[in-house]
């Protein structure tokens, strides 16, 4: 795939154990693409005829056969209440999509689509938080700072057992997104399940206008602009910058964070994309493309096997030092950009080894105002190492242990802050 032609392509979601959604921003994740590419009308009208069609030469006539199901189950079912026309007509999309064994290849409905469309227009209706799929409940990840959901004390892990009363097991992050996203100033009650816990908790948010900047000086343990070194005293020379999400602002926030930071006399960086799920794949080739003055930013190789290569341009925003901060949920595009300065020698990657998203996924609009989203293309690292499954592994092992949560004490900054003075 040729990423030159393609305006907007997501780097793409992430599988069951963390298919990442945002409440607060709809579903900006590792798997939402923003693409003008759609099916045509022309196409549309030749597959309602092929379904329809008679011949047994037809490719689609097999598709018949859900229709006659439907028919069959509508006249004779023994629990005619049961048979709901559009849950049928989703799952045997589902049954289809599932048939691939590809978690990134997904159907997007109507109702859902729509709030992906303007996911990266800033500001969003909700509780702010990300939300993960694990295990037969979705969790709450990575609340945002001042939100209604970091107000009110939701934590990373925490399991969301219902929904304003309904039963939330079994439930995927679109449905649950969907449940717990609403206009400004109304309710929403979550009865949460916090980690290591048995207890549940019943919690009333107030929805809210949430302005979503993908940068951020604050880092998400102890809440603070500060960094410390392993004494304990804050350190002034490096500068600190979290990237939350790669969205279509999130070039210029960078930018304009780096300058900041230099402006006041940093010595180097130290760039966080923990818990980081990805985004957009042309703003992130951008990003990575600031640290960069030469060398290869990625490889992408599609189904018949050719190699699209990005190469970075002459220019730099920032020739200082750099550490990337990343765990187990950096995902997707945090992935791309930590392997891309990592396989050009310009960065140092510090945590733990990523989540292993190495899928490139484009959208096709639908003619019911849902969305396919297709996995495309693999994309390899500078040095083609497989992403895929595997992940990003780290320069230096490191991970924030249960008492420095406790605590509120990053030790993998703290560990970040050594190295970078061990170099300077």
């Amino acid at each position: 795939m040729n990423n030159k032609t393609i305006n907007n392509i997501l780097i793409a979601l992430i599988s069951t154990l963390i298919g990442i959604l945002l409440i607060s921003i709809g579903f900006i994740s590792h798997m939402l693409l923003v693409d003008d590419s759609e099916i045509t009308q022309k196409e549309i009208d030749k597959i309602h005829e092929s379904i329809t069609n008679n011949s047994s030469s037809n490719d689609f006539n097999d598709f018949k056969v859900i229709g006659e199901i439907y028919d069959v189950l509508k006249d004779n079912y023994v629990e005619p209440e049961r048979i709901d026309k559009q849950q049928l007509f989703n799952a045997s999309i589902l049954g289809i999509l599932r048939s691939l064994d590809d978690v990134h290849t997904n159907y997007i409905d109507p109702e859902s689509f729509s709030f992906a469309q303007s996911d990266l227009q800033g500001t969003f209706q909700g509780i702010g938080s990300t939300i993960s799929l694990k295990g037969e409940y979705v969790i709450i990840v990575n609340p945002f700072d001042g939100s209604p959901a970091e107000k009110a004390g939701l934590k990373n892990g925490d399991k969301i057992i219902s929904v304003d009363g309904e039963d939330a097991k079994g439930w995927s992050t679109e449905k649950a997104a969907l449940r717990i996203r609403g206009p400004q100033g109304t309710k929403v009650t979550l009865e949460i399940q916090s980690a290591n816990s048995e207890e549940i908790k019943s919690i009333v948010l107030i929805r809210d206008n949430i302005d979503v900047p993908s940068i951020t000086y604050v880092n998400s343990l102890d809440r603070s602009e500060n960094i410390y070194d392993k004494d304990g005293n804050i350190v002034n020379d490096i500068g600190y910058i979290r990237i939350k999400s790669f969205t279509e602002n999130t070039p210029d926030e960078l930018k304009v964070a780096l300058k900041k930071k230099e402006s006041v006399g940093v010595k180097a960086f130290i760039i966080d994309v923990r818990s980081n799920p990805g985004g957009l794949l042309n703003e992130t080739l951008q990003i990575a493309d600031m640290f960069l003055n030469e060398g290869i930013i990625t490889i992408q190789v599609d189904r018949n096997k050719n190699e699209d290569i990005t190469k970075a341009s002459s220019k730099t925003v920032t020739d200082l030092p750099i550490v990337i901060l990343q765990d187990s949920l950096s995902a997707s595009g945090s992935e791309l950009f930590a392997a891309a300065l990592q396989g050009n020698n310009r960065a140092i990657v510090i945590g733990e080894t990523s989540f292993g998203k190495g899928t490139v996924n484009t959208v096709k609009k639908l003619s019911n105002g849902g969305a396919l989203y297709v996995s495309t293309a693999r994309y390899l690292s500078p040095t083609r190492q497989i992403i895929e499954k595997l992940g990003v592994k780290p320069d230096i092992e490191a991970k924030v242990s249960e008492d420095d949560i406790t605590n509120r004490k990053d030790t993998v900054i703290i560990k970040a802050v050594e190295y970078l003075k061990s170099i300077l």
